[in-house]
C-alpha cells in the first residue's frame, strides 16, 4: 500500500481513508452542536488531503464537493456562534434579556423583532375573561391583578399574560388589569404565531419559557392554598 510521504510515511493511502472516515463517524455522534461541526469540518479537511495529495492524480471534482460541505458546515458554525452572543442584543434590550430569561441571544432577538415595549399610563385591561386576547403580554414590573369568578388577586410581575389563550386558542380564564406604572412587552398574537411558525428554533425557545412561566405560576397557587 502507498504511502503519503513514502517510505516510512505518516499514513498510507488505506489509513488517510479510515481516519477521515471516522472523524467524520465521530461527529455524528455528538450532540453538542459546536463540537460536532468542527469535527466534521475535520474530517472534510482530510477527505480533500486525500483527493489531492494521496492520489496519483488530483481528484478535482471529489475535492470541491467535499469542500462546499465542509464550507457549508462552517457557515452553520458561525450562526450558531453569532446566535449565542449577547453582542447581537442591542444594549436597550440587555436588561429585558435578563430578565426573561430562558433564551439564546438570537432566539430573543428574532423574537423582540415583532414586540412592543412600552410603560401603561392608564390603568389597563389586558385579557377579559371568557374572551380570547389578541395579544400575549409579559410583564417587565409593576402591579397587577385579576379578576376570576368574582374573586379578585394581585399577580406578580416577570410573567406571561394570555399565554394559554396564544398556545392553546381558548378564551382567557380571568380578567388581569395592569397598573399605570406598569412596565410590559407586547406581541400581536396572529402575527407571533405565523413568524414562530416559520422559525422552529424561536417556537421551542418560546414554549419552553412559557411552560416554564406556567409551572412557577401553578407552584405560587399551590404555595398560597396551603
Amino acid at each position: 500500500m502507498t504511502s503519503m510521504l513514502g517510505g516510512d510515511g505518516w499514513f498510507s493511502v488505506g489509513q488517510l481513508v479510515l481516519l477521515g472516515a471516522a472523524v467524520q463517524t465521530m461527529a455524528m455522534l455528538f450532540r453538542h452542536q459546536i463540537a460536532l461541526r468542527l469535527t466534521f469540518i475535520l474530517g472534510s479537511a482530510i477527505y480533500i488531503t486525500y483527493y489531492l495529495f494521496a492520489m496519483p492524480s488530483p481528484l478535482w471534482e471529489a475535492a470541491s464537493a467535499s469542500l462546499v460541505m465542509a464550507l457549508a458546515t462552517f457557515y452553520g458554525l458561525v450562526v450558531l456562534l453569532v446566535s449565542r452572543s449577547k453582542l447581537i442584543i442591542p444594549s436597550s434590550l440587555m436588561d429585558l434579556y435578563h430578565t426573561m430569561g430562558g433564551m439564546e441571544p438570537g432566539e430573543f432577538r428574532s423574537l423582540m423583532r415583532s414586540a412592543a415595549r412600552r410603560v401603561v399610563e392608564t390603568t389597563e385591561t389586558l385579557t377579559h375573561e371568557g374572551e380570547v386576547p389578541d395579544r400575549l403580554y409579559f410583564i417587565e414590573s409593576g402591579r397587577m391583578w385579576a379578576e376570576k369568578n368574582s374573586q379578585e388577586f394581585t399577580l406578580p410581575p416577570e410573567v406571561f399574560i394570555g399565554e394559554v389563550a396564544f398556545l392553546t386558542g381558548k378564551p382567557a380564564s380571568a380578567t388581569v388589569r395592569a397598573a399605570p406604572g406598569a412596565r410590559l412587552v407586547e406581541w400581536d398574537a396572529a402575527t407571533l404565531k405565523r413568524r414562530i411558525q416559520r422559525n422552529s428554533r424561536v417556537r421551542l425557545a418560546l414554549e419552553a419559557r412559557i411552560a416554564e412561566d406556567l409551572a412557577g405560576k401553578v407552584a405560587r397557587a399551590v404555595n398560597s392554598e396551603t
